[in-house]
């Protein structure tokens, strides 16, 4: 009877840690979304004030700078917590070319912005907000 009490209790455990790490992760995963909206959407501003010409050139510099590394450790961070689960997996799936999709779009505005090609600016600006779309999305879905 012991045996069967404890085998239960240590079921129920694991179950519930099991069930914990899976809420962690989503919760995490969250984040790192929210991170790379953030990244987005705050890029997507910056390149609305500097084609009105509201913004120093060195200033949005470093403000792109900022976005991309912002969209690059969101990324980072999920991949610094592997899946441990299908549900996890599938989480991470779905977000995981999110971001990457992310840290690209940022990358290929900023070369747009230092370039001052006005053609590719508007082609990054549009993208992001694809992306920023995508990753509201994600964060209404699993917030």
């Amino acid at each position: 009877m012991r045996r069967t009490v404890f085998a239960g209790l240590a079921l129920a455990v694991t179950l519930t840690a099991c069930s914990g790490s899976a809420a962690s992760f989503a919760d995490s995963a969250v984040v790192r979304a929210q991170e790379g909206l953030s990244a987005v959407g705050t890029l997507h501003q910056i390149i609305v004030a500097h084609t009105e010409g509201r913004l120093f050139p060195t200033f949005a510099t470093a403000a792109v700078d900022d976005t991309l590394a912002t969209a690059t450790k969101a990324l980072d961070e999920l991949d610094s917590q592997p899946p441990t689960s299908p549900e996890t997996q599938r989480l991470y799936d779905e977000l995981h070319p999110r971001l990457q999709d992310a840290v690209a779009r940022a990358t290929e505005a900023q070369e747009a912005l230092e370039a001052g090609d006005t053609g590719r600016i508007a082609d990054a600006d549009a993208e992001l907000v694809r992306v920023s779309d995508e990753l509201t999305a994600f964060v209404e879905s699993h917030g």
